[in-house]
């Protein structure tokens, strides 16, 4: 007879509530750490957040004290920039104006802004020189709402900055167009000054007329190197053609002198006839109308002057949208 104690087989009911209880605590495992998980959610932050401003306010006060004078400055040079661009657009309009008092004194009025604006942009450069927010843990320190606007406010200086430089482009350019212009005009007159020197038989004034226009032509060829880069442009085809008319004609009046032509008396001679000839041919290539001078000076403000007027018109627009996003994130005053 075996003396080793019995073992009782565990019935199926004490089995289950076994079971139970085991699932019962792994719920409430999970319950709890599920809750924790939401407790340790709710206790921590980033520094940066606005959930935990104390962390940051120190740091975000001595950045804002300092962000406030410039906002305000950068508002007053915004105003000069506007006025800048207005400027510039006046100037693309003046070039081609017979009178040219009013772009002498629009870009007068530009030199005094754009001087304006780049003094008050280095001051103020200069004045947030050392401005917190640039250290490698600034996103601890700072309110994300603060470096934002940090950003914004350097963002326009940025854009202020260099303005002065692009009103010069300007400026020079327009001076040259403005000047182009008036020197074809004057070529033009002095011209049809001396065609009717010929027309009233005064045929060696015509020559020393068409002389004077030849100077003209010389300046203007000195300044389309200025205006134009090397290559054909339209500039240069009305530069060839008019220059090859104004030899023509001077050509034709030394001969009408040489015969000792009169208005009422000539002896035409074979070199009358040939000057004559080169004279009308010459003539037939000459520009139409004055339309041709409309293209000149689309293809000259094209380069360099259009693109200095858009460039100083693009920084006035990223001036104003910076600022608004400095405003935007500007802390309410307490």
């Amino acid at each position: 007879m075996s003396t080793a104690p019995s073992r009782t087989r565990p019935s199926i009911g004490s089995v289950a509530a076994g079971a139970v209880r085991g699932l019962g605590w792994t719920v409430l495992l999970v319950v709890l750490a599920a809750s924790g998980a939401g407790l340790a959610g709710l206790a921590w932050h980033a520094p940066g957040s606005a959930a935990r401003e104390e962390l940051t306010y120190v740091g975000d006060a001595r950045i804002d004290s300092r962000l406030d004078g410039a906002q305000a400055s950068l508002e007053a040079i915004a105003a000069d920039v506007q006025q800048l661009a207005n400027e510039a657009k006046s100037a693309l309009e003046e070039v081609t104006s017979v009178d040219p008092t009013r772009l002498e004194e629009g870009l007068a009025r530009g030199n005094a802004i754009a001087a304006s604006i780049d003094a008050k942009a280095r001051t103020l450069h200069a004045s947030l020189a050392g401005l917190p927010g640039d250290e490698p843990d600034a996103v601890l320190r700072y309110s994300n709402q603060t470096l934002v606007r940090r950003a914004a406010v350097l963002a326009a200086i940025e854009a202020a900055s260099g303005l002065a430089a692009n009103w010069q482009t300007v400026a020079a350019r327009a001076n040259d167009t403005s000047k182009l212009t008036a020197l074809i005009s004057q070529h033009d007159g002095t011209v049809l000054e001396g065609t009717q020197h010929g027309v009233d038989g005064k045929f060696k004034l015509a020559v020393g007329s068409v002389e004077d226009a030849l100077g003209v032509m010389a300046q203007i060829e000195a300044l389309r190197a200025r205006l134009l880069a090397a290559g054909d442009t339209v500039l240069d085809e009305w530069i060839q053609r008019t220059k090859a008319y104004d030899v023509a004609l001077q050509h034709l009046y030394a001969a009408l002198v040489k015969a000792k032509c009169t208005s009422t008396s000539c002896k035409v001679t074979i070199e009358i006839q040939s000057a004559r000839r080169e004279e009308r041919e010459a003539f037939e290539q000459l520009p139409p109308d004055r339309r041709t001078i409309l293209v000149i000076i689309s293809e000259v403000t094209r380069n360099g002057l259009t693109q200095a007027v858009l460039d100083i018109d693009d920084a006035s627009g990223r001036l104003d949208a910076a600022l608004a996003d400095a405003a935007a994130t500007a802390s309410p005053p307490a």
